[in-house]
């Protein structure tokens, strides 16, 4: 887009008023000779007119991807120790400067029509002063580090005293010259501004860190709005130094400065922590990089993306859940995460960002293994394999090869899941057909129930002799000759203590009871009733039948305790859960349900198969297990972990209750990434 001609010469206009007033007060200080001054305007001059460009500045990913071999270079010590204390130095004027600064940005928006034009790319911004600098210590040859260093201090002085009134000068000249400044809101782009004072809703919780954590930084107020992610094209940091901390962070990485260290693996594939105690722990924390350490400023959006991830690093490394052994490999993808968030920011926006889904699949191959698992275990040996291969070709398609790689993991671990599952599925359906044959006993003993019998019989029917019918339900069903046995006894038992007052009917009580009695004692005696409980239930019968035998009307009497009667029969109220077993060849599977009958929830439950849930056990402790399988007939969960030998059965309705509750949730180590980035939210917005 063309400047238009009364643009063009208002742009000149501002140019040659800000050299013209930058060169009055570095002349002002006598720190610097007319050369030098006249250098530092030919630099601050060109960084002019590259911002003014009418072409759009791409991205610092766009621009890394086009630079040749020959512009990445190592260099001496000495040149990145200036480049950081420049850029240092432009971040300090950035802050102090934010407001009168941020006024000129949003008139040269309007004057370059330019809504794209990131905060970092003013034309009269600190940058350009920098690179005035440079150009300055450029021209100047041969010149002790120190002495530089000592200048460039003295000059900051006199600019932090002096660029507010210059800023502010400007941005009378261009509202004199009728350069309205444009509202925040159309501003937009890639890296397109979030106010401080009013910050858009964040999409994740990395993003809603990155924005607390600039939003805590010194003068946040006054500062004009930030990017929404990290990137070169917002920053404060010049090209040249960008570069050269690629390259520091390259060379930290490959000493290993900033992480636990490595050791080729026994089998020679990949990786695994060095600092093993014999027992296979580890002996250190992993350390965390932060900016200062790199003398990065906190200001700068590199500076921000270092100390973001850095709690979030900080957040997995503090997890107790988390095995030491992926802390290690995290650990050990530091720098290589910390370049992508600098040529890439869209790591902070994006949720799906492939370098960020490695961590998550990452946390979902541990899923299950101890705390303490060796780094020799064939899922971690794998992860270290795939960390040490994105450490050497860290770049999108290296993640993308990862992701594929850790898909075929997950793919694997998942076959394995499915083999340990076969083997529990009858002992799933046999449960199922239990609560079949609960619900089949219910309704059979309805109707005797519905006569309203003595309170010892009803509750001789409901605890004892159910589960006579379910036996025989299970065995052999509702249409064998068992089945209707068993209902014919209670019928029959049921009749002897009705009145009798005809003779007759108390003639055939007394020839039949004897026989009633013998089937009674049979079916007692079938499903294991102790000698005590049986002997308290025909006590009560008997007294009912002598009534009867007289023709008295059976008093009301109170309901004697279950457990008086049957302390064999029941172990717990209704609707209380009860922890048992289910023994079948040797497989043992752990069962949660109900001491009655209870269907299942008619909604879904909130989990579903594949998820890995944290659930409470019998003795109190808590344990981690797959969702392997839900019946399709009871909807009861099947939660294994091979790992730790646990086969859980559970009734949806309390797996429903303990989710709802707290006491069971979903593992926050399934979206590691995004869980860590808010406790490092939780956290930040504690202190």
């Amino acid at each position: 887009m063309a400047v238009q001609s009364d643009s063009f010469h208002l742009l000149s206009d501002t140019r040659a008023l800000f050299l013209k007033h930058l060169g009055a007060l570095l002349q002002d200080s006598s720190l610097l000779s007319a050369p030098a001054i006249q250098a530092i305007q030919a630099g601050a001059g060109t960084y002019f007119d590259e911002m003014a460009s009418t072409n759009r500045r791409g991205t610092f990913a766009e621009e890394v991807d086009g630079l040749t071999s020959s512009r990445i270079t190592l260099v001496g010590e000495e040149d990145l120790e200036l480049g950081i204390r420049l850029d240092n130095m432009s971040a300090r004027l950035f802050q102090s400067t934010g407001g009168s600064l941020w006024k000129t940005h949003l008139r040269f928006v309007t004057l370059l029509r330019r809504p794209d034009l990131p905060k970092s790319a003013n034309p009269i911004g600190p940058k350009g002063i920098a690179q005035g600098l440079t150009t300055m210590f450029d021209a100047a040859g041969a010149f002790a580090i120190d002495k530089k260093l000592e200048l460039l201090d003295r000059i900051e002085a006199c600019l932090l005293e002096g660029l507010p009134a210059l800023y502010a000068e400007i941005n009378d000249f261009m509202d004199r010259g009728g350069v309205e400044a444009a509202q925040p809101g159309i501003i937009g782009s890639p890296e397109g501004p979030v106010s401080a004072e009013s910050p858009a809703a964040p999409a994740n919780a990395l993003l809603a860190l990155q924005q607390r954590l600039l939003a805590s930084l010194p003068g946040a107020a006054e500062l004009p709005p930030a990017p929404a992610g990290g990137g070169a094209a917002a920053s404060l940091l010049n090209q040249a130094t960008l570069e050269r901390l690629i390259e520091r962070l390259n060379e930290l990485d490959r000493r290993g400065a900033f992480e636990q260290k490595f050791a080729p693996t026994q089998t020679g594939g990949g990786m695994i922590p060095a600092l093993f105690t014999p027992d296979g722990d580890f002996s250190s924390q992993p350390k965390v990089l932060k900016s200062a350490q790199l003398g990065i400023p906190t200001t700068a959006n590199e500076g921000l993306a270092i100390d973001t991830l850095a709690m979030i690093f900080e957040a997995i490394f503090a997890n107790p859940a988390l095995p030491d052994a992926l802390k290690a490999v995290i650990s050990s993808l530091q720098i290589t995460l910390l370049k992508v968030a600098m040529k890439d920011s869209s790591l902070f926006a994006d949720a799906q960002h492939p370098a960020r889904l490695v961590i998550d699949r990452m946390g979902l191959a541990v899923l299950g293994l101890p705390t303490d698992v060796p780094a020799r275990h064939p899922v971690c040996a794998r992860l270290f394999d795939i960390a040490t291969r994105l450490r050497s070709e860290a770049d999108q398609n290296a993640f993308t090869t990862a992701l594929s790689e850790l898909d075929a993991l997950l793919a694997e671990r998942n076959a394995s899941f499915a083999a340990a599952t076969t083997p529990y599925l009858p002992l799933i359906e046999q449960l199922d057909r239990k609560d079949e044959a609960t619900q089949a006993v219910r309704l059979a003993l309805e109707k005797f129930i519905a006569t309203n019998p003595p309170a010892a019989i009803r509750t001789f029917l409901e605890h004892s002799w159910s589960r006579l019918l379910q036996t025989i339900w299970l065995e052999e069903g509702e249409q064998g000759a068992a089945w209707q046995e068993g209902l014919a006894v209670i019928d029959d038992l049921l009749w002897t203590v009705q009145p009798k007052a005809d003779p007759d009917e108390r003639k055939t009580l007394a020839r039949r009871l004897p026989e009633i009695l013998k089937r009674l004692r049979a079916g007692m005696a079938r499903i294991g009733l102790s000698t005590e409980a049986e002997s308290a239930f025909l006590d009560e019968c008997f007294e009912l039948q002598t009534r009867a035998l007289r023709a008295m009307p059976t008093a009301a009497a109170p309901e004697a305790p279950a457990a008086e009667l049957f302390p064999s029969g029941v172990s717990a109220p209704a609707g209380t859960p009860v922890s048992s077993k289910l023994e079948v060849d040797q497989r043992v599977l752990a069962t949660l349900d109900f001491a009655d009958y209870r269907p299942a929830p008619s909604r879904a439950l909130p989990v579903g198969e594949g998820d890995w849930l944290e659930i409470p056990l019998a003795d109190g402790t808590q344990a981690i297990a797959r969702l392997c399988h839900i019946s399709p007939t009871s909807r009861r969960v099947l939660l294994l972990n091979p790992e730790s030998g646990l086969a859980l059965a559970v009734h949806p309705a309390i797996l429903e209750r303990q989710l709802r509750d707290g006491e069971a949730r979903l593992s926050p180590l399934s979206t590691l990434f995004e869980t860590a980035a808010g406790v490092a939210l939780r956290q930040s917005a504690g202190r």
